[in-house]
């Protein structure tokens, strides 16, 4: 045998049980196989993958300790021993061993970790070894680290004996059968000799013997070879198994007899040009990889034919070839034998290369032009440098730079295009024949094709068939039945795909199959029945989304990051999917899931329709012009991302059914509430916005947890009710924290700043000393809070009093006369230390409010244990009620009712008389800007009514009938269309239909004015109240009226823009009128406001 000799290490060794071989495979176990020795460094390791400057190695590669035994290791740059201050030693396990700043090694425990020396300055530079700790059996004695030695001529190694624990503090002996093979020293103060090889080759035993208490020697044998050194260049084993070369020639000739290359044999060499002998039948893995090989030669002739069938994987790969003339014997070809071979421009198969192979095998061969074949080969066939089979049924290979920006016509009668047959391929142009059926994986990857149009007999493509093409723009997808994984993903420059509706052959639409596509517009047949995750996701271009007859399956993130994305519709013959409000739904309603909102939709507000019990994962995200989302009673789930990125929405209530919820970050919302279902929130942040106020009012064995740090900075306050039980802040915790008594587990962020975790406050529901209060203490505690931050959380109370004000069951009520103030004192308690802020709004009988007081603060008591706030409300014509609100820092709101009860009105004064009028009050009124004075005479201005709009022209009736759908109702004609985005007259009625053919209700705004239809869906006019506000649509025509208007003998002020019905003072064109507040008649004649006397002139009002 050929081997190329090696030099020993020295191995440093502290302790009495020490055991290192050099040269040991890094796995060091008691049935480890014999090794040759060499040096054993661990192996170069940069995190980049990148050759750094320098590298860090270790001096033992890998050892073996008992426990108890130390062992000292070596640290080199490059050769060069690196200084302990330079470097970091870690243990991968110190319950195995452990390491100190200078790598001194002390096993703990049996078992294998690894030490690590890490460059401080740049950790991207460090060395690896492996180290195993191994405990000897009392009955057994002593042990030697491998079961057998090999060495060179002048090799050396340490070997070192393990000890059984009885025997640690006994003196070993060695000895060496024949004395002749090697000379072996002993080790002073140590359990370890050192064996060097002598320069005659051999077999003998090494013995390592150790006297116990009673005097009996224990011996342990191991077997050792000192291999002949024999000149020459060639690594050859004894069964004709080239695995290395040793030379420096470039040019190089195997020698005749050898039969196989070994994987690696030529890696890294530097030879350019290499003759195989004919002897050669096997090629291995990789086996010329990362030479600097030009030329190979194989010897085939007559006389002496080459022998070789069998090619491995990546044989040839990053080698300089050019050109490659395979022997005639070649059978057997790895499915990438030839791949990444950056300079092959030509390749030549024999006739005995087997069929089934070679797809895929010239993968990345960019200059790759012509694949010839032996007109001898019956499976194979080259027709003008491509490579096809020999009934030209399948095209294996096309050579990526054939034809360059030109053009190509597959053979006619081609059924199959293989894998990777086209990868990278600089043709811009392939006409496919109409027998083709099937494409497979990445058979176009990377092509420079700029259109692709598939036969209407085309049945199936293989994943990624067409993935990052970077000059496609249009696609005809043929008769395809499905569109394969990843199939389009990243084309770029692709504007248009005909999905062949009229084929109707398409079936199905496979995950990421559009991702990253430049398309437009989608509109899905009515063929196809699923679309799988992320089909049609992060397309830049998409503004819009059809949905046809026969889709029940969709999967998560179909249309996600379609920032564009401005319409979606859906069929009205599928069954399973619906569109409401521009948003697509799944399900029939009661339970129906929101799957996408488009983002680019310009709408404001988005009422979800009832019955929705689940918000899809990222359903509305980036929907920047939201401002208000309603969501309905049932509501269960809002999930992952569902309102990520809409950074305008300010208000989202949400009910008191939901149960889980993701996706509530990275909003416009200032407080996040949740009702007492909740069992799984999670809110984190990493990054992105987080609201600054998150309630959860309770829950059902509830779990929270938020990670990340907020891009806004960390929450004010965060209240947590009863059934919450588990609660998790990784990155940052709240200001004020509010934890239940249900609460059983709790971490903090323990990384937060230290004046952070000052100024955190954390309340518990619960006495000192509860369940509650100990797993707080004990959370506080091990993150690092102040213990004296953790207060007993005390219910709010709220209560009010007042001269009058007596209890009324769960509120308060109170007798008052018109115009009479009513003074109230607002008392709170309990909650959160540090201020409460209140406010109060005036409730009418119909339900309409307004806000007497806004959020403001509350004078406190010294210790902030409560709050209290005088007011004096005098209560409107039409009030029924005073709700007051009280709230602390986590925003948590509590509210008591103050009904009003009517005392008898005084007696109506007589009529002033001439002489006797009281002189209008020179103060002016306490709300217009100007006022008359005594003396003066104001000039009536008599309003003149906006002029009617003309009435709309209807089309005419057509007959059909009202059919009920998942939104609602639709009117169907009997030719089975219907009427959307229009306005028709039905049974002497005026209907309007959205988009999707539903009847709208409520308000409506069509070529420049707003109608209001009623909850059935007919057009209303007179007077309407909606909300708060009354309105007037002309009877006319429907359409909202705005300004004066005289209606029954009275004048009424309609605001423009809103059209809602003014009250009190207001100033029109410069001049003041009073609009009675309970009917909105304007006043004429004597009126007493505020205290004050105003003459309103006859007939204007001015």
């Amino acid at each position: 045998m050929f081997h190329r000799t090696l030099s020993a290490l020295a191995v440093t060794l502290v302790g009495a049980l020490s055991i290192a071989v050099c040269g040991a495979s890094p796995t060091l176990g008691a049935d480890a196989a014999a090794s040759r020795v060499g040096p054993q460094h661990s192996g170069v390791v940069s995190s980049s993958g990148e050759a750094a400057p320098s590298f860090l190695s270790l001096r033992p590669g890998g050892t073996v300790l008992a426990p108890g035994q130390s062992m000292t290791f070596e640290a080199l740059y490059d050769t060069r021993p690196a200084d302990s201050s330079d470097v970091i030693w870690e243990s991968s396990d110190t319950s195995v061993f452990t390491v100190d700043g200078n790598g001194l090694v002390t096993a703990v425990g049996v078992g294998e970790a690894k030490i690590t020396v890490t460059d401080r300055a740049r950790s991207s530079v460090f060395g690896v070894s492996p180290v195993q700790v191994r405990a000897v059996p009392e009955d057994t004695g002593i042990e030697l680290s491998s079961p057998s030695l090999t060495l060179l001529p002048g090799g050396g190694v340490v070997v070192n004996a393990l000890l059984a624990p009885s025997l640690s503090a006994r003196a070993v002996t060695w000895s060496l059968t024949p004395s002749t093979l090697a000379t072996l020293t002993p080790n002073e103060g140590t359990s370890s000799a050192s064996l060097s090889a002598s320069a005659r080759s051999g077999r003998g035993t090494l013995s390592a013997t150790v006297t116990n208490e009673s005097g009996a020697a224990v011996t342990a044998s191991i077997e050792v070879e000192v291999e002949p050194d024999v000149s020459g260049d060639f690594v050859i084993e004894e069964d004709g198994t080239l695995t290395g070369y040793r030379g420096t020639d470039a040019t190089v000739v195997i020698p005749e007899g050898v039969t196989a290359i070994a994987s690696h044999a030529w890696s890294g060499t530097g030879v350019t040009s290499l003759r195989v002998p004919s002897s050669v039948r096997i090629i291995g893995d990789e086996a010329f990889s990362g030479s600097s090989l030009e030329s190979l030669t194989f010897d085939d002739g007559e006389q002496a034919p080459s022998q070789l069938t069998q090619i491995g994987s990546r044989a040839f790969v990053n080698t300089a070839i050019t050109d490659l003339s395979l022997p005639r014997s070649l059978v057997r070809v790895a499915p990438d034998a030839f791949v990444e071979m950056p300079r092959l421009t030509s390749l030549r198969l024999g006739p005995s290369v087997a069929a089934g192979q070679l797809v895929g095998a010239f993968a990345e061969t960019p200059e790759l032009t012509r694949i010839e074949v032996d007109g001898a080969n019956a499976h194979y066939e080259s027709l003008d440098g491509v490579l096809y089979t020999r009934d030209r049924t399948r095209l294996i290979a096309y050579p990526a730079a054939r034809s360059a920006g030109g053009s190509y016509t597959i053979a006619e009668g081609v059924e199959g295009i293989d894998d990777m047959a086209f990868l990278m391929a600089r043709v811009e142009s392939v006409s496919l024949p109409s027998t083709l059926r099937r494409i497979g994986s990445q058979s176009f990857e990377g092509a420079h094709l700029r259109e692709l149009t598939l036969p209407d007999a085309f049945e199936t493509m293989g994943a990624s068939a067409f993935w990052h093409m970077p000059a496609l723009t249009r696609v005809d997808l043929g008769g395809a039945r499905h569109v394969s994984t990843n199939a389009f993903r990243d084309d770029a420059a692709l504007r248009e795909v005909n999905l062949r509706p009229d084929l109707g052959t398409l079936a199905s639409v496979a995950e990421g199959a559009f991702v990253g596509t430049g398309v437009i517009s989608i509109s899905l047949p009515d063929s196809v029945a699923s679309v799988d995750d992320e089909a049609f996701a992060k397309m830049p271009a998409l503004t819009s989304f059809h949905v046809g007859a026969a889709l029940s399956d969709l999967g998560e993130y179909v249309l996600e990051e379609d920032e564009r994305l401005a319409t979606i519709s859906v069929s009205l013959s599928n069954p399973t999917f619906s569109v409401s409000d521009g948003a697509l739904y799944r399900g029939q309603e009661g339970a129906s899931t929101l799957v996408r909102f488009p983002p680019a939709s310009t709408a404001t507000e988005v009422v979800v329709a009832p019955g929705t019990t689940v918000i899809g994962a990222e359903a509305f995200e980036n929907s920047a012009s939201l401002r208000r989302v309603v969501l309905p009673d049932g509501l269960q789930t809002i999930g992952e991302g569902a309102f990520d990125g809409c950074a305008n929405l300010t208000e989202l209530g949400i009910p008191d059914s939901v149960r889980e919820a993701a996706g509530l970050t990275n909003t416009g919302l200032d407080t996040v509430e949740l009702g007492s279902q909740v069992r799984e929130l999670r809110m984190d942040a990493r990054g992105a916005r987080v609201a600054r106020h998150i309630l959860v009012r309770g829950g059902v064995e509830g779990v929270f947890s938020s990670q990340g740090v907020a891009a806004n900075g960390r929450p004010e306050s965060a209240f947590f009710g009863e059934g919450m039980t588990t609660v998790s802040f990784s990155g940052q915790t709240p200001r004020v924290l509010v934890l239940p008594a249900t609460l059983t587990s709790l971490r903090l962020a323990d990384a937060m700043a230290t004046d952070q975790k000052d100024d955190t406050i954390i309340y518990v529901a619960a006495p000192e000393g509860t369940a509650a209060w100990r797993t707080a203490a004990g959370a506080m505690a091990a993150a690092g809070y102040e213990a004296s931050h953790l207060l007993h959380y005390e219910a709010p109370t709220l209560t009010l009093a007042g001269s009058g004000i007596d209890e009324a069951g769960a509120g308060y009520s109170v007798s008052a006369g018109q115009g009479a103030g009513v003074p109230l004192t607002v008392a709170a308690s309990g909650g959160t230390l540090g201020g409460r802020e209140a406010r109060l709004v005036e409730v009418e009988a119909d339900g309409a409010e307004a806000v007497l007081r806004d959020w403001g603060s509350m004078p406190n008591s010294s210790d902030t244990r409560s709050s209290s706030l005088a007011y004096t409300w005098t209560p409107s014509g039409t009030a029924a009620s005073l709700r007051v609100e009280v709230r602390d820092a986590t925003g948590l709101v509590r509210s008591a009712t103050l009904t009003l009860t009517r005392s008898l009105p005084a007696p109506t004064p007589a009529s002033p008389t001439p002489g006797a009028l009281p002189a209008p009050n020179d103060g002016g009124a306490p709300v217009p800007a100007i006022t008359p004075h005594a003396g003066e005479q104001p000039v009536p201005v008599y309003p003149v009514p906006a002029s009617r709009p003309a009435p709309t022209t209807f089309p005419d009736p057509r007959i059909g009938s009202w059919s009920w759908g998942p939104l609602g109702w639709r009117f169907v004609y009997a030719d089975g269309g219907f009427p959307a985005n229009t306005s028709v007259v039905l049974d002497a009625q005026i209907y309007r239909f959205d988009p999707s053919g539903y009847i709208r209700t409520g308000w409506a705004y069509d070529s420049g004015s707003w109608y209001y239809h009623a909850p059935t869906g007919e057009q209303v006019s007179g007077w309407v109240r909606d909300a708060f506000s009354w309105y007037y649509l002309d009877p006319a025509s429907g359409a909202m009226v705005t300004g004066w208007l005289l209606e029954g003998g009275s004048w009424y002020y309609l605001m423009p823009g809103s059209g809602a019905m003014a009250t009190g003072w207001q100033r029109v064109d410069g001049t003041w009128y009073y609009l009675d507040p309970a009917s909105g008649a304007m006043v004429t004649g004597w009126l007493l406001e505020g205290g004050s006397w105003y003459y309103l002139m006859p007939g204007s009002g001015a």
